[in-house]
């Protein structure tokens, strides 16, 4: 397995792991060089910082990997090397919340910052106000999907893509869109039938990716399953990229679409060699990763100083720097390899997907899900 349900503990001085891998060499970048506080922060914000002193910890609830983590939380030791031990998880998206609302009926959290690709979770989360009203001095530099929500921030915008076996499928067969899909199902049948991978819908993550690109054919006039409909038949569904990764890797699959990049890109180190990917250039989701400090935790001016860190110009290059997409509009391919910037100018602006918080009621999903399965081969 590429991706684990694993806990990692950050200590200062290095990283130690609690049953985790070391990332793959190449896999995640150096951490950006430290950057002084910048002049727009408020005077008072040394107030968060002094108060975090007596803190010295932060657990942090996620469904990313170790590796993910490591140039975000080296580069934050360096500016508050009191913050001693911050562990992370790697759970499901749903299942970051689901454990948060379990320790909290308890009176026990452990969580002060919460990161997630979960939209409807994020958003009744909000709606309760079981998230801190907390104002960043970091909003002013984003873009309007920063802070979507009551006390939700995006973490980072990232960008889907395709993946497919290299070594078993000629450079000229190579997909880079949906359509080009379709054309390969419509020419060889039997050779891709079953031999297409994607996300489930029954996976929060799948099923937030799938109801937005049917939802933006909608807004856009166009028929909203024609696509599924044609590849539907020869797909079979997973719950995360990681097996999606192995098997494509192995030739299970041939390729597949709607891929995290934030497993594809890292690991490319590992298996660069059998699988390559591309950018939906007809439709490239980008995903809005929400993060958070829950309204009650144990560690709260630390999960503020980590937030507003992640948000800043140096922690959006380490955002990039291990694994995932940046999206402040003043990080540059010069210091992580791909930007929302970035993505945007190479596909087009008008065949960006974004994966927000509009996904409509909760009976709406379910009844697309349904749709959606019907639909598989």
């Amino acid at each position: 397995m590429l991706r684990g349900g694993v806990a990692a503990a950050f200590a200062l001085g290095g990283i130690a792991t609690a049953g985790a891998c070391a990332p793959p060499e190449g896999a995640v970048g150096p951490p950006a060089r430290k950057e002084p506080r910048p002049g727009y922060y408020p005077a008072d914000y040394d107030r968060i910082v002094e108060a975090s002193k007596k803190e010295r910890e932060l657990t942090i609830y996620s469904n990313m990997d170790s590796y993910n983590w490591q140039p975000v939380i080296e580069g934050f030791q360096r500016h508050y090397p009191w913050i001693e031990k911050i562990s992370s998880t790697n759970l499901g998206s749903g299942e970051v919340f689901q454990r948060y609302y379990a320790e909290s009926s308890r009176g026990n959290t452990r969580t002060s910052l919460m990161v997630s690709g979960a939209p409807q979770n994020w958003s009744d989360m909000s709606r309760d106000k079981r998230v801190a009203d907390y104002r960043s001095p970091e909003l002013s530099r984003l873009p309007d999907f920063g802070r979507p929500l009551r006390g939700v921030y995006t973490f980072s915008a990232d960008v889907i893509v395709l993946a497919y076996n290299k070594i078993l499928m000629e450079a000229s067969e190579r997909p880079s869109s949906l359509a080009e899909i379709v054309e390969l199902t419509e020419r060889e049948p039997d050779r891709f039938r079953h031999m297409i991978t994607t996300y489930t819908t029954n996976a929060s993550f799948g099923l937030a990716i799938h109801r937005a690109y049917n939802l933006w054919l909608q807004r856009g006039g166009k028929d909203p399953w024609e696509t599924y409909d044609a590849l539907l038949p020869f797909t079979r569904a997973e719950e995360s990229s990681g097996p999606m990764l192995d098997k494509i890797a192995s030739g299970e699959y041939l390729l597949g679409y709607f891929m995290s990049s934030t497993i594809v890109f890292p690991q490319q180190v590992q298996v660069g060699k059998a699988v390559g990917w591309s950018y939906i250039r007809d439709a490239s989701p980008l995903f809005l990763r929400g993060m958070g400090v829950p309204a009650r935790c144990p560690h709260p001016n630390t999960g503020r100083l980590m937030l507003d860190y992640i948000l800043s110009h140096e922690g959006q290059v380490n955002v990039g720097r291990g694994g995932f997409t940046p999206y402040r509009e003043d990080v540059t391919t010069k210091e992580t390899p791909h930007t929302y910037t970035s993505i945007t100018e190479e596909v087009g602006a008008d065949n960006i997907v974004l994966i927000g918080y509009d996904q409509g009621t909760e009976k709406e999903q379910e009844a697309f899900s349904e749709e959606w399965v019907k639909r598989l081969g």
